[in-house]
């Protein structure tokens, strides 16, 4: 008589220690996240203060040129806004540092889940940043196309100023952006546990199969 043959699937729940990510770890992945944060918030500081400079310098400068005229206008406006989220990324980026440092040393777990949600936000706002980015370069460099195609000198200036600070801005968060990816493959490389039993208790699940 052949035997019939059968699968039987035992799942033990066992209770296991807390499986806590390393907090010296989650300190230093996160505090070298936040240190790039804070370099590039200096590095947009500088663009920023750098587009203003060039941009007053052809506006006061080259009154009787409708193209640097047109160039400045971008450049001001880049440079203002370049400036200010660079003091708002140096600022949060040490104020988050203090406070992520508190949460790491209470709840590392609770810490790490929480931020592997946020960073993914963070990366897919890179992600649409850089689609804008890439459609000002080619509307800016179009609109100047056309615009000497018109003879219009000073609307040519305005889509070259806007091709080259949305090109420079575009460099700067390609770069942020990798430094966030590698962020959150420092925090998937970090142990957190995830099953729990009703109780909230930490479990293990052990699967056994058998052929009869």
């Amino acid at each position: 008589m052949q035997r019939t043959a059968a699968l039987i699937t035992f799942l033990l729940l066992v209770q296991v220690s807390y499986a806590e990510p390393d907090r010296a770890q989650t300190q230093a992945a996160m505090e070298n996240y936040f240190a790039g944060e804070v370099r590039g918030g200096y590095v947009l500081v500088g663009m920023g203060t750098t587009g203003l400079l060039s941009g007053g310098l052809l506006y006061g400068l080259q009154k009787d040129s409708d193209l640097a005229r047109g160039m400045s206008y971008p450049l001001l406006g880049f440079g203002l806004a370049h400036v200010a989220a660079g003091i708002f990324v140096t600022v949060s980026s040490n104020k988050r540092v203090d406070e992520f440092g508190d949460q790491i040393a209470s709840d590392p777990q609770t810490f790490v889940t929480a931020e592997r949600g946020r960073m993914k936000g963070v990366s897919m706002q890179f992600t649409v940043l850089e689609i804008v980015e890439v459609v000002l370069i080619a509307g800016g460099i179009t609109t100047a196309v056309l615009a000497r195609r018109a003879d219009r000198r000073q609307l040519e200036g305005i889509g070259y100023g806007v091709a080259l600070e949305a090109a420079l801005t575009l460099g700067f968060d390609i770069v942020a952006g990798r430094r966030a990816h590698g962020y959150r493959g420092d925090l998937a490389g970090l142990d957190v546990s995830t099953a729990l039993d009703p109780a909230g208790r930490p479990l293990v699940m052990v699967t056994h199969s058998g052929a009869f």
